[in-house]
C-alpha cells in the first residue's frame, strides 16, 4: 500500500537567487583584510626608530671658509695613527744563508698501554645489544655497543663501559653496576 506523495501548496512568489551572495562576501572580506593590514602597518611603523620625523631634517653646521676640514683617522690619504712594528725581519736569518737542517729526533718509544673495559654482554643480534645499552642508560650508566668480527666469520655486538686507564678507576662503576643488577667482566684491549 503505497501512498501518493502530498504536494505542497505553492505561493505566488518566485524562489530567491543566492548565487551572487558568495562573491559579494568574498569581495567584502578582501577589502576588510586589506584595510586591517594597512592599519596594522601604519600602527607598527609610526613609532619606528629607523625613520626620521618629517618635520626635523638634520641641519649641517656651516664651516668657516678659512678653516680646513677636520681629517678623521682612517680616511684615505691620512697618515697611520700608529706605525706598525715589524719584528719578523729581526727573526728571519740574515742574508741568503740557509739554516742547517737538524734531523728530527725520533719519537720516544712509548709503552703500549692497554685500555681496560667492563664488558656487560656480547650478542649476535644488534637489537639485543641496543636493548641492554638502553637498560644501562635507564640505570644512569653510559655504555657503548661495538661491532666485532670473530675469526669464524660471525659478527658480535659487545656492550662495554670504558675505557679505563687502571683497574682502580673502574671500581666505582662496578659498584653502580652491582646496585643496578648487572655484572661486568674486565676486558683488555690494545689501542
Amino acid at each position: 500500500m503505497s501512498r501518493a506523495p502530498k504536494s505542497r501548496p505553492t505561493t505566488g512568489r518566485p524562489p530567491a537567487k543566492s548565487g551572487g551572495g558568495v562573491v559579494v562576501g568574498i569581495f567584502i572580506g578582501l577589502i576588510l583584510g586589506a584595510l586591517f593590514a594597512a592599519g596594522a602597518a601604519w600602527w607598527f611603523t609610526r613609532s619606528s626608530p629607523f625613520q626620521t620625523p618629517q618635520g626635523s631634517v638634520p641641519s649641517r653646521v656651516p664651516s668657516a671658509p678659512d678653516q680646513p676640514p677636520v681629517s678623521l683617522p682612517g680616511k684615505p690619504g691620512d697618515r697611520p695613527v700608529v706605525k706598525p712594528d715589524f719584528e719578523f725581519y729581526k727573526i728571519l736569518p740574515q742574508g741568503n744563508v740557509a739554516p742547517a737542517e737538524v734531523p728530527p729526533a725520533p719519537p720516544p718509544a712509548a709503552p703500549v698501554a692497554e685500555r681496560l673495559y667492563l664488558q656487560i654482554g656480547a650478542f649476535e643480534n644488534p637489537a639485543e645489544a641496543d636493548n641492554l645499552k638502553a637498560r644501562l642508560a635507564l640505570a644512569g650508566i653510559e655504555a657503548s655497543a661495538q661491532r666485532a668480527q670473530l675469526p669464524d666469520g660471525r659478527t658480535m655486538h659487545r656492550v662495554r663501559i670504558g675505557p679505563f686507564a687502571k683497574p682502580e678507576d673502574m671500581n666505582p662503576v662496578r659498584t653502580r653496576l652491582a646496585e643496578a643488577g648487572f655484572t661486568g667482566t674486565v676486558v683488555k684491549a690494545s689501542p
